[in-house]
């Protein structure tokens, strides 16, 4: 695929690619850097003081740029264990206060390697951890390389924990919901009990940072605050529409996308245009060009015909790799039924309008988002 055929996401940066993943950062990291950085300044000061201003800074400056590589190393190690488990990474989405790597199709996939998938993030964190034990053992370097590594260090410790909590969608919340799965064959009822779990660690946070400042007479801390809703929120949400509270959760338990789908045709990235506009002719809704099991792009009836409004030469001419557009990694899907359905099609619905629906390593059709 030419690069001039690939759109880019706008609302993420693309940093680099590793093993063919995109490796992308929402631009709202940094407004959430420099809250941490703001937060984190005083107690720096204190811990170096006697330390120039610039000095002090540019600690601020490593802890905060370390936290975003513990991350970026978290979302790695789950890449590194599905690969190894025969399921490759196709993304990889970094937010200073975490990430997700989404993976492609697999054959013969089973709940015990999500489980191992899950929790090789936390592990990465734990390692880093005792990496830096030991460098502070060594009372390694001079008071700001310190600061930072001690930091560093028990930042990775609280990662691990937190993200191994039994929540979803935290990493110990897919970990026991495929552990679940795997043990019963239940696929909603692991599912559901890593969504009780999730309410059970929202109600914490907020016990532990707005209620027990309140019921001491204190009001909480800005940042606490701030960052109890941030990471409480997508947790209460996840668990709400997993277990199906209100109307929309029980319409989503209802949802099938197989009978939405409408057929697909696959071809490779050097199939003429030609040979495209056929296979639309003959009634498939939507082409995908793909490079063995990996999903590279799409071509559907209205890029076709802004194809042709922009005047192409002879299509026998012309690839549908040089004219595709790029899938996104959330315009895939191996969710068919329920709650995981809903949410795989409004993730869709932001990027694509197409969600292309994988069983196995077989594409079996695509559903229109309604995005234009």
């Amino acid at each position: 695929m030419t690069a001039s055929a690939a759109r880019r996401r706008s609302d993420s940066w693309t940093l680099f690619t590793l093993g063919g993943a995109p490796v992308v950062v929402a631009p709202t990291s940094l407004l959430l850097g420099l809250l941490i950085a703001g937060s984190w300044y005083p107690v720096l000061h204190a811990l170096l003081d006697g330390q120039s201003l610039l000095t002090v800074l540019g600690t601020v400056v490593t802890v905060v740029l370390g936290v975003g590589v513990s991350i970026l190393i978290h979302e790695l190690a789950h890449g590194l264990a599905g690969t190894l488990l025969g399921r490759k990474p196709v993304l990889y989405e970094l937010y200073l206060w975490g990430g997700r790597t989404s993976f492609g199709p697999a054959e013969q996939w089973r709940p015990w390697k999500d489980v191992i998938t899950s929790l090789a993030g936390p592990a990465a964190n734990l390692i880093l951890w005792a990496l830096g034990r030991t460098l502070l053992d060594t009372r390694v370097g001079p008071a700001p390389v310190f600061v930072a590594v001690w930091t560093l260090t028990w930042v990775n410790l609280a990662l691990a924990i937190f993200n191994a909590l039994p929540a979803l969608p935290l990493d110990g919340g897919h970990a026991l919901s495929a552990l679940i799965e795997q043990l019963t064959g239940r696929r909603r009822l692991g599912r559901r009990v890593a969504a009780v779990g999730g309410l059970v660690v929202v109600a914490g946070i907020a016990w532990r940072w707005i209620l027990t400042p309140l019921l001491a007479g204190a009001r909480p801390d800005s940042f606490s605050l701030i960052l109890s809703v941030m990471v409480g929120w997508p947790i209460a949400t996840t668990s709400w529409r997993v277990l199906g509270l209100g109307r929309g959760g029980r319409a989503a338990a209802r949802l099938d996308l197989r009978t939405l789908a409408r057929p697909v045709a696959v071809v490779t990235a050097d199939t003429s245009l030609a040979v495209a506009r056929g296979r639309m002719e003959a009634g498939a809704a939507l082409v995908l060009v793909a490079e063995s099991v990996r999903l590279q792009g799409v071509l559907d009836a209205a890029a076709l015909a802004e194809l042709e409004r922009s005047g192409l030469p002879d299509d026998g001419a012309v690839t549908v790799g040089q004219v595709c557009t790029v899938l996104p990694a959330s315009a895939v899907t191996t969710q068919m039924t329920g709650q995981g359905a809903a949410d795989a099609l409004a993730r869709a619905r932001t990027v694509s309008r197409w969600l292309v629906l994988v069983e196995g390593s077989r594409v079996t059709g695509a559903v229109p988002t309604g995005a234009r």
